[in-house]
């Protein structure tokens, strides 16, 4: 029997690590396949690629992004191809395996780690066995076991992350790799606090897997680790050997629990790291110490703001610090509150989510305790609690918008940063920005670069900041751009400051005049070029 292990991504650049493991853990006894595709791919095509390639069985990775298109692919499937079998695995499913074999076009489904369920599942059915896995469930038959494999066992197959197939494109996709599985924490609100323990990969096969990793064309590898630094000398030991091995223009990025980071590692980092090689994602999702204990997330802000401080003194690695709006006791004050309380590290990027009550966690199984209200349909986004209104919501996502469009886009840096200088509440900032938008009619969708520097320019007002925003937008160019701004100089006026300042900095004069955007700014005269591809921007008193 021929096996199709597939999953719908959310973009391209994603791969999935699952199904090169499953894929790798069962090539030696089956004849199995893997393939990607994205959820913005037509369905029906999807299904005719699927058909194209005479799988008796298909095997979908399953996730809240993308569980709705595989059951419209696997009801297609099933209409055109009836004796099919179709299998589900992934965290999606993991823990409600009934509803989905009751509402999905599933004949089995895997709970848990699938590398050695998946082997045994596919030999019983290529022997036409009767179906008595553990963490495999179908109708009438519902396993409660959730499978977790021993990663020594992982260690003996062949290596998932350098297939000779991924070889063409792994310079344009992420990369995920995994040094550990399982999470320390118990956060009600994530699936990880399901699991069972903490394991490591052994030291030997994490450095093979990073050498050729860093071999290879890769550019970015994200890690799965729930807490990369759960284990202070292991995250050393991965450090180290990244510093020593990594290729130009490859990135790192971790997660990480900010509070308790060792100042070994700390120290480490600013010792050895080689700027721009790390990016560290830091779930924060709240400062108020009610909403923390709520869910079982022990943090210790006023550690974890010295943390924070300190990688950001020290310039080695980016941040992405994140949170969590819709938690319990977290009223929208209390909410603006954890906002500005983050938002004063300036960090690169914070990303403002919204509760997600995923199946299988405590918080969505005692959600009538909190009065929450929730998308049905994945991905359970909350609509309201006890403690935010409907409005409340709708009001954090203006000011969310706003911060996406504004702060982590990195396309306003001189601007924003000067702004924040003098704002009480960045939150409000951002929300006031918002209802601007709206008032104004500005377009949220379907915009030009241009017009979102226009937007934020009619909304200051200010000499100072339309400079600001003129520096900002001529620095994201390799090429002369249109101008949204008027000229701050006539022609004639031009062509006599380039003259003058060639003359003055002993600039080459043919350069300027046909390279170059001049404007008069009050500290001078702003000269950016444009040649070769690169954009050279200096301001002339």
């Amino acid at each position: 029997m021929k096996t199709l292990i597939t999953t719908l991504n959310s973009k391209f650049i994603h791969t999935s690590l699952s199904l090169r493991l499953l894929f790798v853990a069962t090539k030696e006894k089956h004849d199995v396949d893997f393939k990607e595709y994205t959820i913005k791919d037509n369905i029906e095509h999807i299904v005719d690629d699927i058909l194209e390639s005479q799988s008796d069985i298909i095997a979908f990775s399953c996730y809240i992004w993308n569980i709705e298109y595989i059951q419209k692919v696997s009801s297609l499937l099933k209409q055109r191809k009836p004796h099919c079998i179709i299998i589900y695995g992934g965290p999606e499913v993991t823990y409600e395996p009934q509803y989905f074999l009751q509402n999905s076009s599933v004949d089995y489904i895997m709970s848990g780690e699938g590398e050695i369920v998946l082997d045994e599942l596919l030999t019983a059915l290529e022997k036409h066995e009767e179906i008595f896995i553990p963490s495999v469930s179908y109708l009438n038959h519902i396993s409660q076991e959730v499978a977790c494999v021993d990663l020594s066992y992982i260690e003996r197959l062949d290596s998932p992350y350098v297939l000779p197939r991924d070889k063409a494109n792994m310079s344009k996709r992420i990369l995920y790799f995994e040094t550990s599985r399982g999470c320390p924490f118990q956060c009600q609100y994530c699936l990880s606090s399901l699991e069972k323990g903490l394991r490591f990969f052994s030291e030997d096969y994490l450095k093979r897997q990073l050498d050729m990793i860093c071999h290879s064309d890769v550019k970015t590898i994200k890690l799965l680790d729930r807490s990369f630094n759960a284990k202070t000398e292991h995250a050393i030991m991965i450090l180290d050997y990244i510093f020593k091995n990594y290729r130009q223009g490859q990135q790192f990025q971790f997660e990480i629990n900010a509070d308790v980071l060792q100042q070994p590692i700390i120290d480490f980092i600013r010792d050895n790291a080689p700027q721009g090689l790390l990016r560290f994602e830091i779930g924060i999702q709240s400062t108020y110490e009610p909403t923390n204990k709520a869910v079982k997330r022990i943090q210790n802000f006023q550690r974890l703001s010295e943390v924070v401080e300190q990688l950001m003194k020290d310039n080695k690695c980016d941040l992405h610090l994140d949170l969590i709006a819709g938690l319990p006791y977290e009223t929208y004050e209390r909410f603006q509150q954890s906002f500005d309380d983050v938002f004063h590290f300036r960090a690169k990027e914070l990303q403002l989510g919204f509760l997600k009550m995923l199946r299988g966690t405590s918080l969505r199984n005692n959600a009538d305790d909190y009065g929450y209200i929730y998308q049905q349909q994945p991905p359970y986004e909350m609509i309201e609690n006890k403690w935010l209104s409907k409005e409340d919501v709708k009001k954090i996502h203006i000011a969310e918008d706003m911060l996406e469009k504004y702060w982590n886009s990195g396309r306003f840096v001189r601007t924003m940063n000067e702004i924040m200088n003098y704002q009480k509440s960045p939150f409000d900032f951002f929300y006031q920005l918002g209802c601007f938008y709206q008032k104004q009619g500005f377009k949220k969708i379907g915009y030009q670069l241009d017009e979102l520097f226009q937007y934020l320019d009619c909304y200051l007002n200010q000499k100072e900041y339309h400079e600001l925003l003129i520096q900002d937008y001529l620095s994201l160019f390799k090429v002369k751009p249109k101008k949204w701004y008027t000229s701050t100089l006539t022609s004639q006026q031009r062509k006599e400051i380039i003259k003058e300042l060639s003359e003055r900095y002993h600039l080459d004069k043919e350069t300027l005049f046909r390279y170059a955007v001049v404007e008069k700014i009050h500290q001078g005269y702003l000269v950016v070029i444009y040649k070769d591809y690169q954009c050279k921007m200096e301001i002339y008193k």
